[in-house]
Formats: structure tokens, C-alpha cells, sequence
């Protein structure tokens, strides 16, 4: 969230395997987790985005929540609903743009893997179209770019996971596609960096058997770069973060 505050919803339990609707939340030097009121809907493989204001947003997933929303309230409060989605989705993309809307694309709505987008105005509490992707993508990596673009990249498109990637332009509201990277890649971490992208896991091992290298994408040059060490272990659906320097 805005305030530097971490939640975390939903999931699968490891212990009975069912989706969850309960929630936890950390703030910055406590020592423990505390626990959140619970959801009005269980959800997993669903999207969090935190909103400058406090506010956090639990978006789509599976379960009952597929298409439905829930804002958490700055306070921790509770959950109220919004507005939901179009389109039902799980393992879809999304991300906060400067002017505080929210993008979503891709997923799976239970059937297919789409590359239809969402934009979520807080001004009006509502959800419209965008023009869609190029191609199918779930479990897209995903980021906003110091430019104020929303890169999307790899994912799986119902065959195979991609190595390609788009990019939005909430300006001219159009996509534009981004050079291939080395290694196809889905369920893995993507963030923006200075100059460009990383992205790092999700690809399976190559025919050697070794595990790909994190790739940086270059916005001056147009190219993926491999960086010289791999990861001593292959990570699916990882997360990545950059922390601004003290």
C-alpha cells in the first residue's frame, strides 16, 4: 500500500487446499503479522495492486471471487465491494498507473486464456474496455515503466508460455510490441528498472538442464541482455521488487 503497510489475502491453504478469504497484514518494524478482517469472497491466483491513498485492491481470482473486486480501507477496517470486472479472471496482469487508474489484462476466465484489458477508474468506481493485446497472456510478468507506460510480458497463451512481450501507452491507449526475450517465460517476476526491465524465473530448464538466466531489457539499445549468473534454483510464480536507493 501507499503508506508502506504489506496485506495479504486469500490463497490456497497448504494445509486443507481451499481457497481462503482471510487476510494479514504487516506494518514496517512490527514484529508480527496481524490478522485483517476476512473478505466477502474466497479467492486465489487473483491481483493486488495498493493505491497511493492506503487503500489496497484484491481483483479477480479463483473461486467465488473470479470477477468480483474488494477495497480494502486505508484503516484496515474492512473490505467493501467494487464494481466487477467485464470479464472473469485468474492469473492476469495489473498495475496502477500514475494517474491512479488501474489496468488489468490477460488471464483465464475458466475456459480460455484472453487478451482482453480493463481500465478501473477511481473517479467513477466503474471498469471499461481497452483495446486488447496482441495475443493471449496468463501469467504475464507485469510493471509500470518510469516512462508511465504498463510493460506486459511472456505468460502463457493456452500452448505455450511466450517470449514476447507489449507494452501501454495510457496516452494514445494503444499497445506496442516489445522485442522477444531469450527464454519464454510465465509465472515469473518482471519490474522496472532504471533504463529498462528485468525479468527474473518462471522459464523451465533448457536442454542442458540448467536454469535460464535473469534478463534485462535495455529501452535505449531495443535488447534483452542476459545477466552472467543464474539463479542456483529455478522459481515459478516469483515475485520481484526494486528497493530505491537510502
Amino acid at each position: 500500500t501507499g503508506d508502506g503497510r504489506v496485506v495479504v489475502a486469500g490463497g490456497i491453504s497448504h494445509e486443507t487446499g481451499e481457497v481462503q478469504r482471510t487476510a494479514l497484514q504487516w506494518v514496517p518494524g512490527a514484529p508480527t503479522w496481524t490478522p485483517l478482517p476476512d473478505m466477502a469472497e474466497s479467492r486465489a491466483a487473483g491481483a493486488a495492486v495498493g493505491l497511493a491513498d492506503g487503500r489496497a485492491m484484491l481483483i479477480g481470482g479463483t473461486g467465488q471471487g473470479c470477477g468480483g473486486v474488494e477495497m480494502l480501507a486505508a484503516d484496515g477496517s474492512g473490505w467493501s465491494p467494487l464494481a466487477p470486472m467485464g470479464a472473469a479472471r485468474e492469473q492476469h496482469a495489473a498495475a496502477v498507473l500514475p494517474c491512479g487508474k488501474v489496468l488489468v489484462a490477460g488471464g483465464f476466465d475458466g475456459s480460455s486464456v484472453l487478451k482482453t484489458a480493463e481500465l478501473w477508474d477511481p473517479a467513477t468506481g466503474a471498469w471499461s474496455d481497452l483495446p486488447p493485446m496482441a495475443r493471449e497472456r496468463s501469467g504475464a510478468g507485469c510493471c509500470v515503466l518510469q516512462s508511465g507506460r504498463v510493460a506486459v510480458v511472456g505468460g502463457f497463451d493456452g500452448a505455450s508460455s511466450r517470449h514476447d512481450g507489449e507494452v501501454f501507452d495510457p496516452g494514445t491507449r494503444t499497445w506496442q510490441p516489445l522485442p522477444h526475450m531469450a527464454h519464454r517465460r510465465s509465472g515469473f517476476g518482471l519490474v522496472a528498472v532504471a533504463g529498462g526491465l528485468l525479468a527474473v524465473g518462471g522459464a523451465a530448464r533448457d536442454h542442458e538442464g540448467n536454469v535460464p538466466p535473469a534478463e534485462l531489457f535495455d529501452e535505449a539499445s531495443g535488447r534483452w541482455l542476459e545477466l552472467p549468473h543464474p539463479m542456483a534454483e529455478r522459481r515459478l510464480r516469483s515475485h520481484v521488487a526494486s528497493i530505491p536507493a537510502a
